[in-house]
């Protein structure tokens, strides 16, 4: 795998997280194929419908300040159009208009990615897995993880 792959690829992962934080959301399915898997803890959506849906979801639940911080990205498989990996994930964020008071991180997660190429789209998302490591006790996240 070439260098350019590697910041191409991990550049598409702090985009989403972008997204994300600034966009609600609303603009996420584009970065995964029409029938990924994404999978917060044990809850699994399947495809840009549901995917959409979580973020219409959590767009419903009110103002909310995110930052998603990406870091430690890391290939595990690469072959041609395929490849596997894994970054850390930061995750500061409370219900409300900013400026919000300060807050300690709500989660630190791995995030397990697999990539695939397709043709005229580029590289997208066909999985991806939050797996939690560290989890504020008490605090609600803003999207279904059961």
């Amino acid at each position: 795998m070439t260098a350019a792959v590697h910041t191409e690829l991990s550049t598409l992962v702090t985009a989403l997280w972008f997204e994300i934080d600034h966009g609600g959301g609303s603009a996420a399915s584009g970065f995964f194929t029409a029938d990924a898997e994404l999978t917060f803890s044990r809850r699994t959506f399947r495809g840009t419908g549901e995917i959409d849906g979580v973020y219409r979801d959590r767009a419903a639940r009110g103002p909310r300040v995110s930052r998603h911080l990406m870091s430690n990205f890391h290939v595990l498989h690469h072959e041609p159009g395929r490849v596997d990996a894994v970054s850390a994930l930061v995750l500061y964020a409370q219900d409300g208009e900013p400026p919000v008071p300060t807050t300690v991180p709500v989660l630190v997660a791995d995030v397990f990615d697999r990539f695939v190429l397709l043709g005229g789209a580029g590289w997208l998302i066909a999985s991806r897995r939050i797996e939690n490591r560290f989890l504020l006790p008490g605090d609600v996240l803003a999207v279904p993880t059961e």
